[in-house]
């Protein structure tokens, strides 16, 4: 039997597990190394077969049948080799193993040592680097870039697949520097310079230059390089990247066209013209704000605009711009701004968002115009047009009195007066719509509600139905419409409809063709109606005399269910 106590200096030295096996397989030491790898103690696996301790299940029968031939003739598959295979830890959890089996001794005596060194860190190692590679070259795929090595002196050298493919050049082209042949002549100089620094201070290069496509078209590239070192800090090889920049450069020098010519027309204009960067601030202004603020253009940036709102009206426009760049939307909004002078003029500021090509949101752009004048002009502008209300308003009062005195009551029917009275009243009424309106034009429907007034109360509410779209008329047909309801709705109280407690009138417009609609005056429920014998002053009124006002001769028509009235009326524009 072989004396074993010759093989403990191996065994107790060893950086590798070691174990001892006869002929047969069987286990007849194992050294500490081995005990925390597989997880045995010494003495639990001394007389077990190898192959029932440490080889994967799947594989015990091979290996079986490999030591039975062994036995057989004396070959061995292992012998003298250096193999990985799978093994297995007490626990029956597999890993990675690196094996060599060497013979030791004479037959019969003849014993076999294994050495076994868990590479499972060497195999994770191998996962994560083909994995990182992997990554590094999608990423570069992803940028439509080309890889390309150079070794440790900065010279192209092997294989360069992805550099020839772009240039169209050659492994005996492109070696050493013969790569900058395919660099524009213009560009090539100052590129070779540059990368010779790069390398001799062994830092990143960076670097923007033209290269000659294989199809001969000259595409504009950014370049970058860095150095890949050693565990001792050497230079391995340079791995650097050839990213193709051509429309993104065409692309910026357009811009930057753009906004030239842009701010060449913003400086032209009279009035402040400002842009905002994407987070808000100010990133330029026209030289009319300059002027106006009374400031450089520097000093205007960021938010100091803010500074120069009236602080009663800061916080509405603070509001209104947060509210509007939420949903990046056109905002408008008038403010008293501080000028060169001190004084405070209102400003109308009109801002739209600026959106790329992209569709990325790159601020906003916005122009501001001086309102101060107009809104002085406006003031002045109410203040004659209530002084004209005023007096007209005074006059109707002054005709009032005089028709009362004119037409005493001793010598002139008592309804003649009232007559004339509530004529004059109902264009008073009109006259106040009017006012509101500043005699700019008039809802119809108000020109009828108020024309109504006179007519109704709180019991006739459900009998006058009023309806139609929201049309306006000028100040001449708002005053002709006035007479015409006032006409009909005194002939309905005296002789139709509302001269019952059951009539009904209903008052309905709606479009017509062009710039035309037509009021419907309809009574029902009322007396029987005759045809009147003679036209008294409404209807000869209704007949001709509003027709130019109104824009049409108004119709009238004596159903015997009610008395009907169609009135042409001309929209305002």
């Amino acid at each position: 039997m072989f004396d074993l106590v010759a093989l403990q200096p191996i065994l107790n030295t060893a950086i590798d597990a070691v174990v001892v096996m006869d002929a047969g397989g069987a286990i007849i030491d194992w050294n500490a190394r081995a005990e925390r790898i597989f997880g045995w103690r010494r003495d639990e696996v001394l007389g077990r077969q190898l192959g029932d301790t440490i080889v994967p299940p799947q594989l015990r029968e091979a290996h079986k049948r490999g030591l039975t031939r062994f036995l057989a003739t004396g070959e061995g598959a292992v012998l003298g080799r250096l193999l990985e295979l799978g093994a297995v830890r007490q626990d029956q959890s597999e890993f990675p193993i690196e094996l060599s089996i060497t013979a030791y001794g004479e037959a019969p005596s003849q014993i076999f040592l294994g050495f076994i060194r868990d590479i499972s860190e060497r195999r994770e190692a191998i996962a994560r680097l083909a994995v990182s590679e992997a990554r590094f070259r999608a990423a570069i795929d992803a940028v439509q870039g080309v890889l390309w090595t150079n070794n440790a002196a900065g010279e192209m050298v092997g294989e360069q697949p992805g550099w020839a493919a772009l240039t169209g050049q050659s492994r005996a082209e492109y070696q050493g520097y013969g790569w900058s042949k395919a660099v524009h002549p213009d560009d090539a100089e100052p590129t070779v310079q540059a990368w010779n620094e790069a390398v001799r201070e062994r830092r990143p290069f960076i670097f923007e230059h033209r290269v000659r496509r294989h199809d001969g078209a000259w595409r504009v590239f950014t370049v970058r390089a860095v150095p890949a070192l050693e565990d001792d800090g050497a230079i391995r090889e340079w791995i650097g990247v050839h990213t193709d920049v051509t429309e993104r450069r065409d692309a910026e020098e357009q811009l930057r066209e753009s906004e030239a010519r842009f701010r060449a027309m913003a400086d032209a204009a009279p009035a402040p013209v400002w842009m905002t960067s994407a987070v808000g601030g100010i990133d330029f202004v026209n030289q009319a704000f300059a002027e106006f603020a009374g400031l450089e253009r520097d000093a205007l940036l960021g938010d100091i605009w803010i500074d120069l709102i009236h602080p009663d009206d800061i916080p509405g426009v603070l509001a209104q711009r947060m509210t509007s760049r939420a949903g990046l939307l056109p905002y408008k909004f008038e403010a008293r701004f501080r000028n060169d002078v001190g004084a405070y003029r209102w400003m109308l500021a009109s801002a739209k968002p600026r959106i790329g090509g992209d569709g990325q949101f790159l601020g906003y752009i916005g122009m501001a115009m001086d309102l101060t004048d107009i809104k002085a002009a406006e003031l002045r502008q109410r203040l004659l047009i209530n002084e004209l209300n005023h007096r007209v308003k005074n006059t109707l009062s002054s005709v009032q009195s005089i028709a009362r005195q004119t037409l005493r009551a001793d010598e002139t029917p008592a309804h003649v007066r009232e007559r004339l009275v509530d004529r004059l009243l109902a264009m008073s009424a009109a006259h106040d719509i009017l006012t509101r309106e500043s005699w700019e034009s008039a809802a119809i429907d108000d020109i009828i509600r108020q024309g109504m007034r006179p007519f109704t109360d709180d019991r006739d509410l459900e009998r006058i139905e009023i309806r139609g779209p929201g049309l306006r008329v000028g100040p001449s047909a708002a005053l002709a419409l006035a007479l015409a309801i006032h006409e009909l709705g005194t002939n309905a109280v005296k002789y139709g409809a509302l001269s019952t407690p059951v009539g009904k009138i209903t008052i309905a417009w709606e479009p017509a063709d062009g710039a035309q609609s037509v009021v419907r005056w309809k009574e029902t429920d009322g007396p029987a109606v005759q045809a009147p014998s003679r036209k008294g002053f409404g209807s000869r009124l209704l007949d001709g005399g509003l027709a130019a006002d109104l824009g049409g001769k108004p119709r009238l028509v004596f159903a015997p269910t009610g008395v009907e009235a169609f009135l042409p009326v001309r929209f305002a524009p």
